[in-house]
């Protein structure tokens, strides 16, 4: 049985990240995942996809009808080999490495368009990318939405959180299966994410009303760039970390 301490810690951090993510459509693994990194590390990345998948799933639901097909379809295409391909990835480059370099990439983004909106157009070839970046890094460490959060951060709330509701629903089932294929998925994981389900549904419940006040008056675009910096900062850190105690 897991102690009932981490339990309590990461079923809070999975509530608010619910409700950030049934909110904004990204920021569940951004506000979960170093909890759970910190109190039990051989429970990652498994518990969390599993709440990812289970999350995703509710939010596709909630607004699948202005979902981004086109770009749905082009991500995947991108995080399809990069999910494969993660796994392995991870035994040739360095977590650490990983983090740092997706870390630098985001804020590099986040730079170009907080000066200019328009200089990060939304294409195949973008698509594409970020659905690679996302499926590499979300499968090793759990906190890879951000990177296709901000190819839609000038659009209407509901057209965000449909879109990368429908991508991270897919993208999550194919990091697990990707996890299990290589022996990676322990089922301990997969029993404390399930533990962490209520937490998921009470925070995505909550989120409806919050949701209504972020998307007016560019709100939602200012926190999707917001989290993406957080996200940044969180894989700066975790991967010094991580390089000084190596």
């Amino acid at each position: 049985m897991h102690e009932l301490p981490i339990l309590v810690c990461a079923s809070v951090a999975v509530f608010l990240g619910a409700l950030v993510q049934g909110s904004l459509g990204v920021g569940l693994a951004l506000v979960s995942a170093p909890v759970v990194q910190i109190t039990a590390p051989g429970l990652m990345p498994g518990s969390l996809l599993l709440v990812a998948a289970v999350l995703a799933a509710l939010g596709a639901a909630r607004e699948i009808s202005h979902t981004d097909w086109h770009g749905v379809s082009w991500a995947l295409a991108g995080r399809i080999p990069a999910t494969a391909a993660a796994s392995y990835v991870i035994l040739v480059v360095s977590g650490p490495t990983l983090d740092l370099l997706s870390a630098g990439i985001t804020l590099g983004v986040v730079s170009l368009l907080a000066f200019d909106p328009a200089r990060l157009p939304r294409n195949r070839g973008t698509l594409f990318a970020s659905g690679a970046v996302a499926g590499l890094i979300g499968t090793t460490s759990s906190i890879g939405g951000p990177f296709t959060a901000l190819l839609y951060h000038q659009e209407p709330g509901p057209k965000i959180r449909g879109t990368l509701g429908v991508f991270f629903t897919a993208g999550t089932l194919l990091s697990l299966g990707s996890l299990a294929v290589v022996g990676r998925l322990p089922s301990r994981q997969l029993a404390f994410g399930a533990l962490l389900l209520p937490a998921v549904v009470a925070g995505f419940a909550l989120s409806g009303p919050v949701r209504r006040r972020v998307d007016g008056g560019g709100r939602m675009r200012a926190g999707v760039l917001a989290l993406a910096v957080v996200a940044a900062l969180v894989l700066i850190v975790r991967g010094l970390v991580a390089l000084n105690t190596g």
